[in-house]
C-alpha cells in the first residue's frame, strides 16, 4: 500500500505530468486568454486528472465560438481546437445591411469589434431569413469557403457574385476577375502567385484577369 501511495504521489506531484503548453487554433475573433479562462488556467494542473471535454461547454458559451474540442497531449500540453461563427461578410439590400457569417449564414450578431471591415458582397437572390445560408448556390457557398481558407482573406474588400460567369473581387486595391466558378482552388492559388510576385518585383498593379487560362492578364499602372 505504501509502495501504490508513493507511485501515486509521484505521478501527481512530478512536474513532467503537469500542463505546460495550451495550443489554441482555429479562433481568428475569439481571444486566446478569452479561452484559457474558460478552461479554468490549467496551466500547471495534473494533466492525468484533467478533464478537458468538461469545460468544452464553457468555451462554447463565448459569443463567436460555434464549437470547441479539448485534447490531452501527453505529457503536458493541451490541444483546443476552435470552430467560430462570426460576422465577416456585408449584403445590402433594399437599403438595408444584411450581415453574414464566416460560414455563410445570415446573421443578427454585432460585428466583432467597431472597426471591424466587414467583406462587402454583391449578389442576386439573397435569403435573409436569419441561420439560413445567404445563397442557396453551393458553388457560391464553396468559393466562399476556398476564399476563406486562403491567404487572400485578409486583404479582401469586396466581392462581386452577382454573375456566376465572371465573378470579381477586389483585392489589395486591384480588381481581380476571377471568371466561373470552375476550378475554383487552382485559380485561387494562381492568384496568390500573381499577387506574391507582384509584391516582390515592386509593380502596381491595377487589374488582374483570370479569364485567359494559364497566362492571366496583369495590368500594371
Amino acid at each position: 500500500l505504501a509502495f501504490l501511495l508513493g507511485i501515486f504521489y509521484n505521478v501527481y506531484t512530478h512536474p513532467y505530468m503537469k500542463i505546460k503548453d495550451i495550443y489554441i487554433n482555429g479562433n481568428r475573433v475569439t481571444e486566446d486568454t478569452e479561452i484559457i479562462k474558460k478552461l479554468k488556467s490549467p496551466l500547471g494542473k495534473n494533466i492525468l486528472f484533467y478533464n478537458p471535454t468538461k469545460y468544452e461547454k464553457d468555451i462554447n458559451s463565448l459569443e463567436y465560438v460555434k464549437a470547441s474540442k479539448v485534447r490531452k497531449v501527453f505529457p503536458k500540453t493541451l490541444s483546443v481546437k476552435i470552430e467560430e461563427d462570426f460576422p465577416m461578410f456585408e449584403i445590402e439590400k433594399y437599403g438595408k445591411k444584411i450581415l453574414v457569417t464566416n460560414n455563410g449564414l445570415v446573421t443578427d450578431k454585432s460585428p466583432y469589434s467597431e472597426d471591424a471591415k466587414l467583406i462587402k458582397i454583391k449578389a442576386n437572390g439573397v435569403e435573409t431569413t436569419m441561420g439560413q445560408s445567404f445563397t442557396s448556390s453551393k458553388a457560391t457557398q464553396d468559393f466562399i469557403k476556398e476564399i476563406q481558407a486562403s491567404s487572400l482573406i485578409g486583404s479582401v474588400s469586396q466581392l462581386n457574385l452577382e454573375n456566376k460567369l465572371d465573378i470579381g473581387i477586389m483585392v489589395q486595391d486591384i480588381e481581380v476577375r476571377f471568371g466561373d466558378l470552375n476550378n475554383i482552388s487552382y485559380k485561387i492559388k494562381l492568384l496568390e502567385k500573381i499577387l506574391q510576385e507582384i509584391k516582390n518585383k515592386e509593380l502596381k498593379a491595377v487589374s488582374i484577369n483570370l479569364n485567359n487560362g494559364d497566362n492571366p492578364l496583369v495590368v500594371v499602372n
